[in-house]
Formats: C-alpha cells, sequence, structure tokens
C-alpha cells in the first residue's frame, strides 16, 4: 500500500515539473526529478528494506514517470544506475536532505 501511495505521489511530482507553465532548464529538470526521487527514497529507507528492495523501488518510481513522459525513464535510470550509492551513503551516512544530495551528486546546483 504505501509503495502505491509513494508511486501516486512521485507521478504528480513529475507531472508537476513536466507541465510547470514556465519552460524549464534541462539541468532544472533533473534537479527537480532528483529531488522527488531523493525524498521517496529517503522515505521508503525508513522501512528498513534490502538493498534488493531499494533497486526495485527506484526502478518502479522511475517506471512511474515514464507514464508522464516517456523521456524521463531514461533520464530516471540513468541517475539512479550512476548515483544510487551515493545517495543512499548521502541520506543514511552523512544525515543529508534531498536538495543536499542532489547537489553532492552535481544533479542541483550546490
Amino acid at each position: 500500500m504505501m509503495r502505491a501511495i509513494l508511486l501516486v505521489c512521485a507521478l504528480g511530482m513529475a507531472s508537476a515539473a513536466v507541465f510547470a507553465p514556465k519552460q524549464q532548464d534541462p539541468k532544472d529538470l533533473l534537479c527537480t526529478i532528483c529531488v522527488d526521487l531523493v525524498t521517496d527514497i529517503d522515505e521508503f529507507l525508513t522501512s528498513a528494506p534490502t538493498e534488493q528492495q531499494i533497486v526495485e523501488f527506484v526502478e518502479q518510481l522511475c517506471q512511474a514517470m515514464g507514464a508522464i513522459l516517456p523521456d524521463l525513464v531514461s533520464t530516471c535510470n540513468a541517475l539512479v544506475e550512476a548515483q544510487l550509492p551515493a545517495i543512499i551513503e548521502g541520506i543514511v551516512n552523512d544525515n543529508l536532505n534531498p536538495q543536499q544530495v542532489c547537489a553532492s551528486i552535481g544533479a542541483c546546483s550546490a
């Protein structure tokens, strides 16, 4: 049930980012996607999932974003594949908030 709620939230955030009235710079869109994903991952980590469960959860989030805009799937997957360990480390070990995590991996401006 929690996964369904988080997927709906991710879809809502992705659609808000995609259909916002002003045109976003691609870097801003990447930052928005990153912050949304890291926020969802942060909330999911409180349930003490296994590494495989985290990977599956994030893949589901990326697929959900793809329902809004298919191009988001590849952007999301690339971000996650390259940065998932750093994202988890930033959340768990460094106690960073999603904006700080995304800035530390270069998805957002500092």
